[in-house]
């Protein structure tokens, strides 16, 4: 079964969950201009940061929980299609279990009142977490064994990612999209991805480990969920990545775009794994997030090195070169305060990024 929406077929409401998140905000904008005339509903948290959605016009904000049925039900009642990009996406908490209530739990509450209430097709946000980590020399398909059972964060999007398979077996027209590292502005949190950057600029050297992962534009990486609405076939799954690239390589992009120099450092990630465990006790009395854990270390020995072609293929998925995504991104997070490195404010001053 393929979706019955496209440009020209407009469905009449639809839902995001976590539209006001980082991938979320972006596919209520690609939603807004691809359909002016569907009715576009967000479901975002009471007190959420809503700053990504401020330019975005003829939208209706709800506020509520994914815990709670009530506010679930209410949020899908007269859509036709659903989004559902809500999840917490964190390698530390203070409370582990917040991820199981909200990744699986909540997925749970929200397949099954898009079946109640007959809607016509899911988008729903997997990770490529649920096949990445095959080894730095083994690119991961949609057909990967899941390989990084150690990370609490992982476990979770697989567990939902297989309940939306079964829901699609049952009957509910289900696609799955499967981003890999998100890059790009409007990076509030910053997500782990994000953090990649917003930390290179707060010490007088730049530290790489020895690692691949492969990066998309979140605005891309938005229209792909776009595209799996209108091309995915019911019950696949799509990873939306762009090219893969070595920690090195983002980092040393990041300086030719800023002209910042500093002495690079590439480590082996087992490194840091004396840091990772002071780090994560530490964490448990500060209730702070580390600067990094042994699950992390562990993750980045194995690499996220991913083969996207079945998404290019299948849905017309494309990706933007790798250096606007990262110019935007860190002009935005110097917009915005993440980034408060003087001499590279110093040099925005004097010239933008996009003619260093």
């Amino acid at each position: 079964m393929t979706a019955a929406f496209s440009p020209d077929q407009t469905p009449r409401q639809i839902l995001v969950t976590g539209g006001a998140g980082f991938i979320g905000s972006n596919v209520v904008k690609v939603l807004r201009h691809r359909y002016p005339a569907s009715k576009i509903r967000v479901l975002h948290l009471p007190k959420e940061n809503l700053l990504n959605l401020q330019s975005v016009d003829g939208i209706e904000l709800m506020s509520g929980d994914l815990l709670n049925p009530l506010d679930v039900r209410r949020a899908v009642q007269g859509c036709d299609v659903v989004f559902h990009l809500a999840a917490v996406y964190a390698l530390w908490l203070p409370d582990m279990s917040l991820l199981d209530r909200v990744n699986v739990d909540g997925s749970r509450l929200v397949l099954e009142e898009c079946v109640k209430q007959g809607v016509q097709r899911v988008v729903h946000t997997s990770s490529f977490a649920v096949f990445a980590g095959q080894g730095l020399d083994t690119a991961c398909t949609e057909r990967s064994s899941f390989a990084l059972a150690d990370s609490h964060y992982s476990r979770t999007k697989y567990e939902s990612h297989r309940m939306a398979e079964s829901y699609a077996r049952k009957g509910l027209d289900v696609v799955l999209v499967c981003p890999t590292c998100p890059v790009g502005p409007g990076d509030v949190g910053p997500t782990p991805t994000g953090s990649i950057i917003t930390e290179m600029f707060k010490t007088p050297i730049a530290i790489a480990l020895r690692t691949e992962a492969n990066y998309i534009d979140v605005r891309d990486c938005a229209m792909g969920h776009v595209l799996a609405l209108e091309m995915g076939r019911t019950g696949e799954s799509y990873i939306l990545g762009g090219e893969n690239y070595t920690h090195e390589d983002i980092v040393r992009r990041c300086m030719r775009l800023t002209g910042i120099k500093r002495p690079l450092f590439v480590l082996p990630p087992d490194a840091l794994k004396p840091i990772a465990v002071v780090a994560t006790l530490l964490a448990k009395i500060t209730k702070k997030a580390p600067f990094t854990t042994t699950v992390e270390v562990e993750i980045t020995k194995k690499g996220l090195i991913t083969d996207a072609s079945k998404a290019r293929r299948e849905l017309g998925l494309t990706a933007r070169p790798i250096e606007e995504t990262l110019k935007d991104a860190i002009s935005w997070f110097v917009q915005h305060g993440y980034i408060t490195d003087k001499a590279l404010l110093t040099r925005m001053d004097k010239a933008p990024l996009t003619t260093i």
